[in-house]
């Protein structure tokens, strides 16, 4: 079921999920907090994917990959403003095809694939107690195709592969549960 298709109950679905997971208990100040990230084939179909890769967390290109941290409602960190928008190219080995119902981390690339943590949640760490509220939002809902491509060292010959892969990927935008964890 694609994007824009609806359930049985007339609910609209989305073809992927994106769910945060924390570690158990509280966690000390002044320490980064490990999130795990799950993207999950929520279709009947193989669906193409690509994890968090270079520009991503910025919105320099898509997929974007986009993180917060709250704390009481205020927003205590964010994705980085955009340094550089000369980003390296999307290879078909940044695509991963998920089969229904499967998963995968976005950060953890495999098989060649160029993906990076999420800069944002690697880097901030608490510097008060409290509960703080970590999210996550995906979007693929690129206007053009060729805004996927890199802006350097983009292979011609790859080029119109990888166009092809990425119009396999599911068009969605679609934000994580919020991972709600005790810093101490």
């Amino acid at each position: 079921m694609k994007r824009g298709e609806t359930s049985h109950d007339g609910e609209p679905q989305l073809a992927v999920s994106l769910t945060l997971q924390g570690p158990p208990g509280s966690r000390p100040v002044g320490q980064p907090v490990g999130v795990g990230i799950e993207v999950r084939n929520l279709t009947t179909e193989k669906v193409q994917m690509v994890g968090v890769i270079d520009g991503s967390e910025e919105g320099v290109r898509y997929p974007h990959y986009q993180p917060s941290v709250s704390r009481n409602g205020v927003v205590m960190a964010g994705p980085p403003s955009p340094e550089d928008p000369l980003v390296g190219p999307l290879r078909e080995m940044d695509f991963r095809q998920l089969d229904p119902g499967e998963a995968f981390d976005p950060t953890l690339g495999t098989n060649g694939a160029a993906y990076m943590p999420i800069f944002t949640f690697a880097s901030f760490s608490p510097t008060e107690p409290g509960v703080y509220a970590y999210t996550l939002t995906l979007s693929t809902e690129s206007d053009r195709p060729e805004d996927w491509l890199g802006r350097f060292g983009q292979q011609e010959a790859e080029q119109a592969a990888v166009l092809r892969r990425v119009a396999q990927v599911p068009r969605v935008t679609t934000t994580s549960n919020a991972l709600e964890v005790e810093v101490r």
